[in-house]
């Protein structure tokens, strides 16, 4: 079973990028624990600004998941080109 990232809050859209029009996806590699915690954060693909791929690496270390589990038990695992995307409204 997968992990699973519900409930946790949206990496911020950093000011100094709407300011300057900045728009991408992050692609990242996340490796959770197998008591929930971000173990560690890798950015595997830039948006092409150095603002968003900080904000999203930063937002998701803080967040906590339901570990994915095998036969029952919680266990640690790597999460594959994850991907968040900042786009700016309107």
């Amino acid at each position: 079973m997968d992990a699973s990232w519900a409930g946790n809050a949206a990496p911020a859209y950093p000011l100094s990028a709407k300011r300057m029009g900045e728009q991408g996806t992050v692609r990242l590699d996340v490796h959770v624990g197998a008591d929930g915690s971000v173990l560690e954060v890798q950015v595997r693909q830039s948006s092409g600004s150095a603002a968003l791929d900080r904000a999203a690496s930063e937002g998701v270390r803080k967040w906590r998941f339901r570990a994915a589990t095998v036969d029952g038990r919680p266990v640690a695992e790597w999460y594959r080109n994850w991907e968040w995307v900042f786009k700016l409204e309107g």
